[in-house]
């Protein structure tokens, strides 16, 4: 991978913690305050779901990059199944203007990612593979920033694509004791089984996860973190009762594991629909620091 080339890869253990709304927006945020140009940041969309594409194109024009044989599938198809030597990933690209302002590249998941990921997986080594599919298409030559979205954990094959894509983390969740649970059991299994994979010691393996709470409303959960140091959201001024204490619990053991940015990303429906221009100021300002700490965890 070119050591020029920032990757990063927002994963989450569990589904509906708006991990693709923040991959979104890390392209935005990066454009707006000029950290790179529209023609050197590119986003992949590793769900077989298509959200990210979904949520910056219109389905005619999503449907028009599977039509044409610009997708992810495609690109995989032309290395590891016809056999083409070389092939530019501008080629596979699509090209849109977000909410008439950001222009994205953007690389579309196609209708058969599934299968990729199945036949990625049959002979072993899936994760190199996809690596040097991204390296041999020019992914880290062409573009200063890469953004790599993946399926939940639900289906770990996705986020484990995705460790090897890039070369930072974003762990995305709520702050519930369901998404703690999950998420520690996650990054516990991804430690376990592919820490050896990487040639890294532990400390740098840990090193390469950033952990972001999103979609956070006033509520005694909110009043947990607070009460921990982290900022975004006003007080719910709760009562301490057993769930708020297995809560800071939880907070204590996810730092123990990975960093944690302190920014708390408030609950609104402005944030959700990708409005960034529209936000009001506190949400904006809860947001922007959010991505601030993002992007130092990618560059560090």
């Amino acid at each position: 991978m070119s050591s020029s080339a920032k990757t990063v890869s927002f994963i989450s253990a569990s589904g509906g913690v708006g991990k693709t709304t923040l991959s979104a927006y890390l392209a935005m945020w990066l454009l707006e305050n000029k950290r790179v140009t529209s023609s050197r940041l590119l986003l992949v969309d590793l769900d077989p779901t298509a959200g990210l594409s979904l949520s910056l194109m219109r389905e005619e024009e999503y449907q028009q990059s599977v039509d044409e044989k610009r997708s992810l599938v495609e690109l995989y198809e032309s290395f590891f199944t016809r056999g083409v030597a070389s092939a530019n990933i501008e080629d596979f690209v699509t090209k849109v203007k977000h909410g008439g302002e950001y222009w994205l590249n953007i690389l579309v998941p196609g209708e058969e990612l599934d299968r990729m990921v199945d036949e990625l997986w049959r002979p072993g080594n899936p994760g190199p593979s996809f690596r040097r599919l991204m390296e041999r298409s020019g992914v880290y030559a062409r573009y200063d920033y890469v953004i790599f979205d993946s399926a939940p954990f639900f289906d770990a094959r996705y986020t484990v694509l995705s460790l090897y894509a890039a070369s930072r983390y974003v762990v995305v969740l709520r702050p519930s004791l369901v998404d703690f649970r999950r998420t520690t059991r996650m990054l516990g299994r991804l430690m376990k089984h592919y820490l050896n994979d990487f040639g890294l010691s532990t400390g740098e393996f840990v090193g390469r996860f950033m952990g972001v709470f999103n979609l956070v409303r006033r509520s005694r959960e909110a009043d947990a973190l607070l009460a921990k140091g982290f900022r975004g959201v006003a007080s719910a001024r709760s009562k301490q009762d057993e769930r708020t204490s297995d809560l800071r619990s939880y907070v204590d053991t996810l730092e123990n594991l990975i960093n944690v940015s302190k920014s708390l990303i408030p609950l609104s429906a402005e944030i959700s629909r990708l409005e960034l221009k529209e936000l009001e100021k506190e949400s904006r300002k809860s947001l922007e620091e959010a991505l601030s700490d993002i992007f130092k965890h990618i560059n560090m």
